[in-house]
């Protein structure tokens, strides 16, 4: 296995684009999926002329082709810059749950090219239904992997697919730090998700953090698993990354100090300290920094376990979120440190922050303003990319514009 800096960040935490025959054929198979939407946007059913798309419309239709035109003949999107996304276990899930989203008077899939995507996921899972271990030697995100791609499966719901969403179920449920996985309820990791590495002794988590807890949340939810116990496991995992007065365990970085500073927002890793981009508020009793992308992913981990919006704990987050109302940068990472976390998580962040206002009703123009940033960034074949973006693979225009994608598509969902 590679070491596991070599991979550090959220998936959804440059890749130059190669002007080669393949490349070339891509853009041709691209273009010609935006001239067939732009086509089909003019009638509907019947002959009966639907109605215009607006200009973010517009731009999610031209990220969506885009993608459709990366597809593979395998079904797969697979990263030409990165190894530990390039067999296409990691972006197929991810990439499709994110299509499978956009509604298709917007965005017309191709013919096959979901079930395609769908076969290529089920003949790289393994005998337990685990996606991103076909590789010995590098390990592609399993457990986020196996969570988009259930969630693909729940989408399209296809009868012959409900045995290997039963495995999957099965095996993200088995992920979760509990007793029977040697972590007790005073454990920082305990209710939460990991990264997924495989022969870890009991007690260790190995690399784990609230966007691992969030997708496997999700996918769980979504699949309708109905044991309570995991949810509250889960929620007792949030009272600590939320640093909430209920949650009595000590803060790691905080000492001896019983003092926390509660103010609504999140951060992203009670064990694994140099994954928080917050980084140490030293004036705060040496705690982990709340920052803009963490406590979208708290909100949305809340709910997922069943929180409802009016809580308090929602509410004190989305006062976070209102008192740090940045699109362009997620705050709380502080500007100007070396490793530039905040320009790196720019499409992670208005991803997130984008499902975060849909959910919750946010008021005001968040929408607009989206689609204003987005307007600017997109490039000429429906792409984006982040070139200040390595730490978070953004540098690659399939996650990048996947990001957007999610960003656009709730900054042009009617309210």
């Amino acid at each position: 296995m590679i070491p596991f800096r070599h991979y550090r960040g959220s998936l959804g935490s440059v890749m130059t684009y190669v002007n080669s025959p393949h490349s070339i054929g891509r853009n041709i198979i691209s273009f010609s999926i935006i001239t067939i939407c732009l086509v089909a946007q003019g009638c509907g059913g019947g002959g009966k002329p639907s109605p215009p798309l607006s200009d973010g419309e517009l731009r999610l239709q031209r990220a969506c082709a885009y993608l459709w035109g990366q597809q593979s003949p395998d079904g797969s999107w697979k990263s030409a810059h990165y190894a530990v996304m390039r067999s296409g276990q990691t972006l197929t899930p991810f990439i499709l749950n994110t299509l499978l989203d956009v509604p298709e008077r917007i965005a017309p899939r191709p013919d096959g090219a979901v079930g395609k995507a769908l076969d290529f996921m089920k003949a790289n899972t393994d005998a337990r239904g685990v996606l991103g271990l076909r590789d010995s030697l590098i390990l592609e995100y399993p457990n986020y992997s196996t969570a988009y791609a259930l969630r693909c499966l729940l989408k399209v719901n296809r009868p012959q697919d409900k045995p290997l969403m039963e495995k999957m179920v099965k095996y993200l449920v088995s992920e979760q730090y509990n007793e029977s996985r040697g972590f007790d309820s005073l454990s920082p990791a305990y209710g939460g998700w990991g990264f997924g590495a495989l022969g870890l002794p009991p007690g260790d988590p190995g690399h784990m953090d609230l966007s691992h807890t969030r997708r496997c949340l999700e996918a769980i939810r979504e699949s309708g698993y109905g044991d309570q116990s995991l949810y509250d496991r889960a929620r007792i995992f949030l009272l600590m990354v939320q640093r909430h007065p209920l949650d009595k365990r000590p803060q790691p970085g905080a000492g001896n100090n019983s003092e926390k500073v509660y103010d609504g927002g999140f951060y992203f890793s009670p064990v694994v300290p140099d994954a928080n981009k917050g980084k140490i508020d030293s004036s705060n009793g040496a705690e982990f920094r709340s920052y803009a992308t963490a406590t979208c992913d708290g909100v949305l981990s809340l709910l997922a376990a069943g929180v409802p919006a009016k809580d308090e704990r929602i509410i004190a987050a989305r006062h976070w979120l209102e008192t740090h109302p940045r699109l362009e940068l997620p705050e709380g990472i502080p500007e100007g440190d070396p490793a530039a976390w905040d320009v790196a998580m720019h499409y992670y962040h208005l991803s997130v922050r984008s499902e975060v206002y849909a959910r919750l009703g946010w008021p005001g123009d968040w929408r607009k303003k989206i689609v204003e940033i987005l307007t600017k960034e997109q490039l000429e074949d429906g792409r984006f990319e982040n070139q200040e973006g390595v730490l978070m693979k953004e540098d690659d225009p399939l996650l990048a514009t996947a990001h957007a994608t999610i960003a656009l598509n709730h900054a042009t969902m009617m309210p």
